[in-house]
């Protein structure tokens, strides 16, 4: 029966004692140079015998326990970058996204992605007749698909704020006190026990990608990104079909609520109606609400700032 032979395996030779070269001249070096500090020097006796010992344990530990990798892992850690801030230019190199617009997500490789947001069903309150069809047209979906695409499942704190917004609306319609009286009690609790309880939300995505030609996209003149904008679309609306089949609610997002998805992986957001609020986003359009700022120094005296524009 035919298999496929790994192709990460490494074999190096054994030389003697069941040691490799590479571990042999470890060995050696590391213990030529604690016999030296040992056998020739005048130190007092436990001194010596403890850097003979340090020399050669550090020899084994190259020998052995590969730190020649952690040594080069840790010096690309130190080269690396690993932190930055919003506004840092550092973070252009941790993000593979080079812009989104036309709704869609190009990356610096040259490739494009289009996100669907997906509001989910509770599965097991369904008939034994219904959960059938549904898996039924799920599995129709995966089978239809001639592309990979990737499910993308996020837990985040549970915001009902828009609900609440509305009840509160009616119940101030209503024009009853009492019910208004009732409906902040009830806001309290519900939030409380939010909060104590630490209840989370989830949120589901379906990320499409572009054709690809020869594995490579279709990124290199304005005709061809055109095409693959179109075929982009075709699949984003077989998804929509074929989801929709499953009695599952899908949204195509947007290139402001991409922007809002993608910024939201470095900081908390809140979700209100498919909305993302969070700082980048909100001081831009702070800023370009308010341009001009006034503010007072430590001698009194009035300032006026002209805002800079910020990208994201």
């Amino acid at each position: 029966m035919p298999y496929e032979i790994p192709q990460n395996l490494k074999y190096k030779e054994k030389i003697a004692f069941n040691l490799t070269f590479e571990q042999m001249a470890w060995l050696g070096v590391f213990g030529t140079i604690a016999a030296i500090i040992y056998l020739k020097t005048g130190l007092p006796f436990p001194i010596k015998e403890g850097i003979a010992l340090l020399i050669a344990s550090i020899g084994c530990g190259f020998a052995f326990l590969n730190f020649t990798e952690h040594l080069k892992t840790f010096r690309t850690y130190k080269k690396s970058i690993n932190k930055a801030g919003y506004f840092d230019p550092k973070m252009r190199q941790l993000v593979d996204v080079k812009k989104i617009e036309k709704d869609v997500i190009f990356l610096k490789d040259g490739s494009m992605r289009a996100l669907l947001q997906i509001t989910p069903l509770n599965f097991s309150m369904l008939s034994k007749n219904e959960q059938q069809a549904i898996i039924k047209a799920y599995k129709d979906f995966l089978n239809s698909m001639d592309f990979t695409v990737q499910i993308v499942a996020r837990t985040v704190n549970l915001s009902l704020e828009s609900y609440l917004r509305t009840l509160h609306e009616k119940a101030v319609q209503s024009k009853n006190e009492k019910l208004v009286e009732q409906f902040e009690s009830f806001r309290e609790f519900l939030n409380q026990f939010i909060e104590q309880n630490a209840v989370k939300d989830r949120l589901f995505y379906l990320v499409i990608p572009n054709s690809q030609e020869n594995g490579i996209f279709l990124f290199k003149s304005q005709q061809k990104t055109e095409q693959s904008l179109k075929e982009l679309d075709i699949r984003v609306k077989l998804c929509q079909q074929k989801l929709k089949k499953c009695n599952l609610l899908t949204k195509h997002l947007n290139s402001e609520e991409l922007t809002s998805l993608m910024a939201s992986f470095f900081h908390g957001f809140i979700e209100a109606q498919n909305e993302y609020f969070f700082p980048t986003t909100m001081l831009k359009k702070f800023e370009k609400q308010n341009p001009i700022r006034k503010w007072i120094d430590l001698n009194g005296s009035e300032q006026t700032i002209q805002n800079a524009g910020v990208t994201a």
